[in-house]
């Protein structure tokens, strides 16, 4: 049995009609499929051992949240696969996962795997993995900004790009910029700003960690040194030309364990999902997802 756990909420596509040509393309090959739209029956499900003996595949139908919940309901070793129907798609992009339902469904029937890093991070709202970034500062207080508005009026909002203007321009203004520290295996560096990803790219194409790779074992970790408006402005126009690397400013590594301190909590995100707060403890978990290879 295949699984398709699908987010039924638009992003930069058509959630239902990719997800019905996605199990049309799988049925045709003689594969049985299930599609869950329901958050809670998906998590359950995912959890249940005695299901997921039988499924030889996870289809993570939505964007880089949708992913993101996946990677930490899943706990068996199931090969994971991504229909990208959200606004960014960054987890998909990275691993060639953003082709037609038909070409996703050969691949699954291929059935080519390979096996990929995570993150682990413990923060104060508990203990999650990611397979994209995690971040502190500025960007986390933008992510904490459009959780507010998504869980507004107590009824999850459904969140595109556009509604990400209003939450950037608050956060310039509003955001104190607060010290904090970075210790990559034993080396402590100061900064305004953390960036350690597992995988290259962030929103709207930035390059951030270019050198990440999910496959060597380590996570790549940036500190932007100078803090406030003019900084930050300087530090975006700086990546957007891919040059942020050569400043003398911006310190850069790679590391297998990572803490995240500072004497006033800061914000953190993890794969665009706020995580609560300042301390974190971040280590790389080698292999731990095995993903179907498109």
């Amino acid at each position: 049995m295949i699984v398709v756990a699908a987010n039924p909420y638009r992003g930069a596509a058509r959630p239902r009609a990719r997800v019905d040509a996605l199990v049309a393309a799988l049925e045709a090959t003689g594969a049985a499929v299930r599609v869950v739209w329901d958050a809670a029956e998906r998590a359950a499900l995912l959890a249940d051992p005695g299901v997921m003996a039988d499924v030889r595949c996870v289809v993570a139908a939505g964007g880089d949240g949708t992913v993101a919940a996946v990677i930490n309901e899943l706990t068996s070793d199931v090969p994971l696969a991504v229909l990208p129907t959200g606004n960014e798609n960054l987890f998909a992009r990275a691993l060639g996962f953003d082709v037609a339902p038909a070409r996703l469904a050969r691949a699954i029937g291929v059935g080519t795997r390979q096996r990929l890093d995570l993150g682990r991070a413990r923060t104060s709202t508990g203990t999650r993995r990611f397979g994209l970034m995690l971040s502190a500062g500025f960007d986390a207080d933008v992510i904490h900004r459009i959780a507010g508005l998504r869980a507004g009026g107590g009824t999850p909002r459904q969140v595109h790009r556009g509604h990400y203007v209003r939450p950037v321009g608050a956060a310039f203004w509003g955001y104190p910029h607060l010290p904090l520290s970075v210790t990559a295996d034993g080396a402590t560096v100061s900064g305004a700003y953390c960036m350690i990803g597992n995988l290259p790219d962030y929103a709207l194409a930035l390059r951030l960690c270019p050198g990440a790779r999910a496959d060597d074992g380590l996570l790549d970790w940036l500190a932007f040194e100078r803090g406030g408006r003019t900084a930050l402005a300087r530090y975006a126009w700086a990546v957007v030309r891919r040059r942020h690397a050569r400043l003398s400013h911006v310190r850069a590594g790679r590391a297998r364990r990572l803490t995240l301190t500072s004497a006033t909590p800061v914000p953190v995100q993890l794969d665009g999902e706020a995580a609560g707060f300042t301390p974190v403890e971040v280590e790389v978990v080698p292999a731990a997802l095995m993903v179907v290879v498109v």
